[in-house]
């Protein structure tokens, strides 16, 4: 392992935050796997909060595997030689340990937090109040995974991110009956995406997850609402697609859409 030229794994650990880089320079003769064991030993990854609640704002950071929130003010005061933000979320809940804000100083914190979300693994939107081009400069950035369960909008969020965003390889959203997403699906194919749609089960998001059947031979397998039986599983596949329904009468039901 340790073979591998030190000037390669300096280049791949400059692609994931170079800053970090500094203390293993100096380093007369450095392994990689130590280079790599320093660089991961002290990483600490974070999560982005925008709450938005009626009139109510606020601005959050939190570490992903640690309880409670960190003041944004502390966060970029900090060295964030080894800090990262995987994580941008548009939330409505408000926390009990954050000061509310008005929404120009949530945009003025955002616009501060901006140069440090280059790097996201996953924005999650619940809802933008109205103010979704007020803050396009935050949701238009490339992700990984987009998950989006905003039902009061329209989907030129998830639209962007299909035409624009090249890291994009998955996306979680509330249920879409076909139809409504019917101009998505040859970008969804395009990049090989696979969609995850939940739900609670019911008459209503039965008859959308029906829309999306093609050629799938379902029509013994679906559920009656009440759900009969407690949870149950329906799979089609070709050599395009892959489609998965998986109910549940007391818990969230999931259809999932892969395009090969």
């Amino acid at each position: 392992m340790d073979d591998v030229p030190f000037l390669f794994v300096n280049t791949v650990l400059h692609c994931l935050n170079s800053e970090s880089l500094a203390a293993p320079r100096l380093l007369a003769h450095p392994l990689w796997s130590s280079v790599a064991e320093e660089h991961y030993g002290k990483r600490k990854d974070y999560a982005f909060h925008l709450i938005k609640h009626f009139n109510a704002n606020q601005i959050t950071m939190q570490h992903l595997l640690e309880e409670g929130h960190t003041d944004p003010e502390q966060w970029l005061r900090s060295d964030k030689t080894y800090l990262r933000v995987r994580e941008l979320w548009f939330n409505v809940i408000l926390s009990r340990s954050a000061p509310e804000i008005t929404l120009e100083e949530a945009l003025q914190w955002s616009l501060r937090m901006a140069p440090y979300l280059n790097d996201l693994n996953e924005i999650i939107l619940f809802h933008l109040g109205g103010k979704k081009e007020r803050f396009d400069f935050l949701w238009k950035r490339p992700c990984h995974t987009l998950s989006y369960y905003n039902y009061f909008e329209d989907t030129s969020v998830l639209r962007w991110h299909l035409q624009n965003n090249d890291r994009l390889k998955s996306t979680n959203t509330c249920l879409f009956s076909y139809d409504d997403v019917r101009d998505l699906l040859p970008l969804c194919a395009e990049k090989r995406l696979t969609w995850e749609m939940t739900f609670p089960l019911n008459s209503n998001n039965l008859n959308s997850v029906k829309t999306w059947q093609g050629d799938a031979q379902w029509d013994e397998i679906y559920p009656t609402v009440p759900a009969q039986p407690e949870k149950g599983m329906a799979f089609y596949e070709d050599e395009h697609i892959r489609k998965e329904f998986l109910w549940s009468s007391r818990g969230p039901s999931f259809f999932t859409v892969t395009w090969k």
